[in-house]
């Protein structure tokens, strides 16, 4: 047979058998100006084979979602079974398949939880309380030198000057 037989005999084809026979060159590692060619199509007429065979809109989406979350559900189940068989390394390796699986559900489903948690230290500028703001005032106009006592503690008076208040030393009589 001729390749323009061969076109000819594709082109024959009911629509049904004529898609599958597109779908099938496209998974065999055909590329799309091949199967363009031999079977006489426009790009768009294959863009809309595809799109029929493998529909990606919502409700599609969700179908596969389903089909996908109850296959894990089966998987999940039987090698979490075999995980609790034994106590060896194949108990292990089956737990593992069954967490992955697990996973795999849970990023499936938005149930996933945070993998990720980003944490930012923040240095604020240490706000002055209203209350300091006036012990400092006060301080100010007390002890214009400038002089404050160490924290909130009263200063020790010092004993030369007898206790008087004053600057000066205690006269002794």
């Amino acid at each position: 047979m001729t390749d323009t037989a061969i076109e000819q005999h594709e082109a024959d084809l009911p629509d049904e058998q004529r898609e599958d026979a597109v779908i099938a060159a496209l998974l065999s590692g055909r590329t799309v100006n091949a199967v363009k060619r031999q079977f006489n199509l426009t790009l768009d007429e294959i863009d809309a084979i595809a799109a029929r065979t493998w529909p990606v809109d919502p409700r599609a989406r969700v179908r596969m979602i389903m089909m996908d979350v109850g296959k894990l559900d089966r998987l999940i189940a039987t090698f979490f079974q075999r995980a609790l068989v034994t106590h060896d390394v194949t108990s292990a390796a089956f737990a593992t398949v069954a967490i992955k699986a697990m996973e795999r559900k849970h990023q499936l489903t938005g149930v996933e939880a945070a993998t990720r948690i980003d944490l930012q230290v923040i240095n604020t500028v240490p706000q002055v309380r209203s209350h300091q703001r006036v012990k400092e005032a006060i301080y100010s106009l007390a002890r214009p030198n400038g002089q404050q006592p160490n924290g909130d503690a009263l200063e020790e008076p010092d004993p030369s000057h007898g206790g008087n208040g004053s600057a000066e030393p205690a006269e002794s009589h």
